[in-house]
């Protein structure tokens, strides 16, 4: 009931900012997330928003952190702005919806012709914002795309409390409040080896591939640049990060809403049908039901499931019963992540000798 009452606030508190003309001052930005797809298929998203003037370092006090973050929960979107998205010959016309943003879930046809780049499988697409309402505007920005090339298997990987420290199972939840709004990308901390263990992966067992990471949260596209920035800083590999708008799920009341982890882990799956994946989660929500769902569904397709244990001996006991009846699927509920590696090593997924030097 909350969460609805400040959706619904928030709505009417962004229509009278409208009525009012408030921030109109502020420079027009595109938040460019990073997306996916193959030679013949382009999955895409950003968003048009007034610029806030996050300026964030390291060293930023809680303060300017606070500041900062309540800037990225207030974004100043901007609807109905008209942009056209260039990638590789194709040109799509958009128009941002209600919460400044646009997607693209498109094929591509003719199928675009691939060139081996320095990165093997990151290319680039160009959004131009051409006009907002009562204003043409000529604004450029580019967007990454990951179109995966020699790859043995892929990676889709949890954020909070699977890579990231976040305790969103904690009493009242009230150390995620202080870790979301009080910390920078700088300041946030990242589980022990998790950076060895996915660069092993990435790698896999001979060093030879090039196997890409998907992060997906039920984190908000508010927080995606300190999320992209932890990322780096930790030096985990670079993938797209697949977040969710914290607007209302869509209207379709003769099909249970799946849930944004569910539905975009899924469409990773279908968009790379020969591709292998292993996928990794914590205990502290429903990751294990997700996977194994997923598993399910894509019978022979999931190399290994890894779930980081949270240290709670109810939700411990509970993955382990889920995990225990999955027979077709290595599952593991690991307390860190060189049992995750020891394990990956015998299936044949990473080096054990890799992990330790990247341990180092």
């Amino acid at each position: 009931m909350m969460v609805k009452t400040l959706r619904l606030l928030g709505r009417i508190w962004d229509s009278l900012r409208a009525r009012l003309g408030l921030g109109r001052h502020l420079p027009v930005t595109v938040a460019s997330y990073r997306g996916f797809g193959r030679a013949d298929y382009l999955y895409l998203s950003g968003r048009v928003l007034r610029d806030r003037s996050i300026i964030s370092q390291w060293e930023d006090s809680s303060w300017q952190n606070l500041v900062n973050n309540l800037k990225r929960f207030n974004s100043r979107e901007i609807n109905q702005a008209e942009l056209e998205v260039s990638f590789g010959g194709h040109h799509f016309h958009l128009t941002t919806d209600n919460e400044g943003y646009f997607r693209i879930d498109q094929a591509l046809l003719p199928p675009l012709p691939l060139v081996e780049h320095a990165s093997p499988y990151w290319h680039t697409a160009q959004v131009r914002v051409k006009k907002i309402p009562g204003e043409p505007l000529d604004l450029s920005a580019n967007a990454d795309v990951l179109i995966p090339s020699h790859a043995s298997f892929g990676i889709i990987s949890d954020i909070d409390d699977t890579i990231l420290k976040t305790d969103v199972t904690g009493l009242l939840k009230m150390r995620t409040i202080y870790l979301t709004f009080l910390k920078n990308a700088g300041s946030r901390l990242a589980f022990g080896q998790v950076s060895a263990f996915y660069r092993s992966l990435s790698v896999g067992s001979d060093g030879a591939f090039n196997n890409p990471f998907f992060y997906v949260s039920n984190s908000p596209w508010n927080l995606y640049d300190l999320l992209a920035d932890f990322l780096d800083l930790n030096e985990l590999p670079r993938g797209p990060i697949l977040l969710r708008d914290f607007g209302l799920p869509p209207q379709t009341p003769a099909v249970a809403y799946p849930g944004h982890k569910h539905a975009i882990t899924r469409r990773i799956m279908t968009t790379y049908p020969d591709l292998p994946f292993v996928l990794i989660g914590d205990s502290g929500e429903k990751d294990t039901d997700i996977y194994l769902s997923i598993a399910s569904e894509f019978s022979g397709r999931i190399r290994a499931i890894y779930i980081r244990d949270v240290l709670s001996p109810g939700r411990a006991k509970r993955v382990s019963r889920l995990i225990e009846k999955e027979v077709h699927v290595p599952s593991l509920l690991i307390r860190d992540y060189e049992e995750a590696a020891s394990h990956a090593a015998k299936l044949g997924l990473c080096s054990m000798s890799v992990f330790e030097r990247m341990a180092r």
